[in-house]
């Protein structure tokens, strides 16, 4: 009875709340306005980040980085488009939310029959894992939305920066612990079963750590921030690329089997495919962590210092 109402009430609640969301934004809606150019959101977010004193060498320098090339411009376009609909900076992070449940039910049922037969759970549910790497990169670029609508229009607040680092983490966890309950995380080779469920938690722990240094070094002080590959967007890169693996082999496979029954190639091959990838994908997420909290930390510490002298 529990199992049932997970599967079926769970997925019900979250879309009712995405309804509610969006009938009650619809008294908000507002007309065409004039709004801050991107350079302009952009500087604004510059000196937001401590980076006032030296606006146009960093403005410069974003210009010619992915960020400030690409994703900056989605969250601001991306921003001006909500503020249409009449949602506000927290219905945006609630949304965000919603979202990061969706993809951690979607994955729990997906993994759950990882080996069971072709339409009950696999490769069907598995299919599932290109749409839910989609949602994944959504839930990526609506994290800089929520901020893009309080720039816009000037209502940024400490309440909704808080909320918004909350939702952040509970999301980057939910992304991460679905992938523990499937066999996914075992790895076998030559009849040895390699189990790596501790790198999901380790790179869980790196994520929460590298978040709390930046949470500190602002409470201490320190608000000129330097971005480290080890960013949100960039694990919101490496998941939805090895969601989007593991969804195309097992849609392959399915089309396979229902042209061929007999087949075997993608049958025999697709769980080895990807269980590597999630193998691949937690390395290269350690490695990454690994790598951003030594270059934060020593980053930290050196400023940290810098302070200290000037007491």
């Amino acid at each position: 009875m529990t199992e049932l109402i997970f599967k079926i009430g769970f997925p019900v609640v979250l879309l009712v709340l995405l309804i509610i969301i969006f009938i009650s934004s619809r008294s908000n809606k507002r007309p065409d306005q004039e709004f801050m150019s991107c350079d302009e959101f952009l500087k604004d977010w510059l000196k937001d980040h401590g980076q006032a004193h030296k606006l146009e060498e960093q403005f410069a320098q974003m210009k010619k980085d992915p960020a400030g090339k690409l994703y900056m411009p989605i969250t601001y376009k991306g921003g001006k488009f909500f503020i249409k609909w009449g949602l506000t900076p927290n219905k945006v992070s609630y949304i965000n939310l919603i979202f990061s449940f969706l993809i951690f039910y979607g994955v729990l049922m997906a993994g759950e029959g990882h080996t069971l037969d072709l339409f009950t759970k696999q490769p069907l549910y598995g299919s599932w894992f290109f749409a839910l790497g989609v949602l994944v990169l959504f839930t990526g670029i609506i994290d800089g939305i929520d901020g893009a609508i309080a720039r816009l229009l000037d209502i940024k607040s400490k309440s909704g920066a808080w909320l918004d680092n909350v939702i952040d983490r509970v999301s980057d966890t939910l992304m991460l612990v679905c992938l523990i309950p499937t066999s996914l995380s075992v790895l076998s080779i030559n009849s040895f079963d390699f189990d790596f469920k501790w790198m999901i938690w380790t790179n869980i722990f790196l994520i929460f750590i590298y978040e709390y240094m930046r949470a500190r070094h602002e409470g201490l002080g320190l608000h000129e921030t330097k971005p480290f590959v080890g960013e949100r967007i960039t694990r919101v890169l490496v998941i939805t690329t090895f969601f989007i693996i593991y969804g195309a082999s097992s849609f392959t496979m399915l089309l396979t089997t229902l042209i061929n029954p007999s087949a075997t190639i993608w049958s025999v091959s697709h769980e080895g495919v990807t269980t590597w990838c999630m193998f691949i994908f937690q390395i290269l997420l350690l490695g990454i962590m690994i790598y951003s909290l030594m270059g934060f930390g020593k980053y930290i510490w050196k400023n940290l210092k810098i302070l200290d002298k000037e007491k």
